[in-house]
């Protein structure tokens, strides 16, 4: 089953912008816009800590497995 990001369903639950996210895992917007539409090759797991903590969130809100 493929697994999709939910960053920006998140993301938007805690009202912040790509930016205001970008700045507080020290990563690009780019990398974070990237990441929400789908387009990253994939995420590693320091990343995914980064954006959990961030966040306030478990990684299963963030991964989904999605019927494909």
């Amino acid at each position: 089953m493929p697994v999709e990001i939910r960053l920006k369903q998140v993301r938007e639950s805690r009202e912040l912008s790509q930016y205001e996210l970008a700045k507080l895992t020290e990563m690009s917007p780019q990398n974070i816009q990237k990441l929400e539409q789908g387009r990253a090759k994939g995420i590693q797991l320091d990343t995914l800590e980064k954006l959990c903590e961030a966040l306030n969130c478990e990684i299963q809100d963030l991964l989904v497995r999605v019927k494909g």
